[in-house]
């Protein structure tokens, strides 16, 4: 081949390079883009689920003082009943007292005038003294007659006198009770006025209760639905630069650096940590989706960076439940281990956020396999992209 020839295709393969380079890279820049998005808009979902998980305690709070109101609402009703019966009863103690009231004013009147009748009559027949009655008698039987006499009057007189103090007596205990019984109706008559006050009060504080609950979960529903929506917006369009990205290596192009870089973001210096304690041993295994292998079942798995924790559940493949972690240079699973912080957690690098299983957990069988990769899972090649990565990350 002659040098000019060599010339050519030297130049024609530089061109074909310089053009892969401009394919691949806005590709890898339009996904590390959208990672990155996609990353900030899962962290503000999670931060939604935890207000939603706070509002969820909050509204079972709420609906647990709700039933404590509408039980005090109940009681109050049936106390208003029970005052309003007793307010009858005592209404009609007042009319029957009422009435004993005019009777005894009546037998009052009546005994004051007998009494006037008697003291008249008296002063008119000039009754004589019972000195007179003995001095003027004929005989002891006349005496005795006049003498009896005499004593029946005065013990009338005095059984006059003795009936209007006793009928004086009754009408001002009769009047005292009438006094307590319309002191007590008052009394009542209060309570009943402060309780339907109360009722009232409570009614408002449920109705608006109810209505915030109500708002709130509004709000709350609309946000996740559409912050939701968003999320899937995103993974379609980086399911499409992946796609056009393995297009234009399987013609020929070469991409520039790890493939998983573009995806997930730049690793901030000092802000990664390997998920595996220095104190437990480690072996690491073949690579698929993620990155396979083993550690010692039952020890802590690390928060790789700081970020948010979600729960995945695949009982078929990573286990009935298993973390994935949120964090600004990526999402990565934890496959096979078992979850110790609750879905929606924020979490510090190197906090432990599962454990290594003793046994089956999903589609393994191994204890202390584990499986780590991106998230979502890629193609079964896509753990082979990050082993390097994962593998050099420092151990604490």
């Amino acid at each position: 081949m002659s040098i000019t020839k060599r010339s050519s295709v030297a130049l024609g393969i530089a061109g074909l390079l310089a053009a892969a380079a401009l394919i691949a890279v806005p590709a890898g820049a339009q996904a590390g883009s959208l990672s990155s998005r996609l990353s900030h808009v899962r962290h503000h979902l999670q931060t939604d689920r935890s207000r939603q998980a706070a509002l969820a305690a909050t509204i079972e709070r709420d609906s647990r003082r709700i039933d404590n109101i509408s039980g005090e609402v109940a009681r109050l009703q049936d106390q208003q009943v029970q005052v309003q019966a007793q307010l009858d009863r005592k209404q009609a103690q007042l009319d029957r007292a009422k009435a004993k009231l005019a009777r005894v004013k009546v037998h009052l009147h009546d005994a004051m005038t007998d009494l006037k009748e008697r003291l008249v009559a008296s002063y008119e027949v000039d009754r004589p003294s019972t000195l007179t009655v003995i001095l003027n008698s004929h005989g002891f039987d006349q005496l005795a007659s006049r003498y009896a006499y005499i004593q029946a009057l005065e013990h009338q007189d005095a059984a006059v006198v003795s009936r209007v103090r006793r009928l004086q007596n009754e009408v001002r205990a009769t009047v005292d009770r009438i006094d307590a019984a319309r002191e007590r109706l008052a009394t009542k008559r209060d309570e009943l006025i402060q309780t339907q006050n109360r009722l009232k009060v409570q009614q408002r504080a449920l109705a608006a209760a109810h209505d915030r609950k109500q708002r709130l979960f509004a709000r709350v529903k609309a946000n996740g639905e559409r912050l939701q929506r968003e999320i899937s917006d995103i993974q379609s369009k980086i399911a499409a630069a992946r796609a056009a990205a393995q297009a234009a290596t399987s013609s020929g192009a070469v991409q520039a650096g790890p493939a998983f870089s573009a995806e997930l973001g730049p690793i901030p210096p000092g802000q990664a940590i390997s998920p595996f304690p220095a104190s437990v041993p480690l072996s690491w295994g073949r690579t698929d989706q993620g990155v396979d292998g083993t550690t010692a079942p039952g020890s802590p798995l690390l928060a790789m960076g700081t970020g948010t924790v979600s729960i995945g559940h695949d009982p078929a493949g990573f286990g009935d439940s298993y973390p994935i972690l949120h964090t600004s240079f990526g999402d990565f699973y934890y496959g096979h281990s078992v979850p110790i912080v609750g879905d929606g957690a924020s979490v510090h690098i190197g906090e432990p956020i599962a454990t290594a299983h003793f046994g089956t957990w999903g589609n393994s069988t191994t204890p202390g396999g584990f499986e780590i990769g991106q998230y979502p899972p890629g193609g079964m090649t896509a753990g082979g992209a990050i082993r390097t990565w994962l593998i050099g990350l420092p151990r604490r």
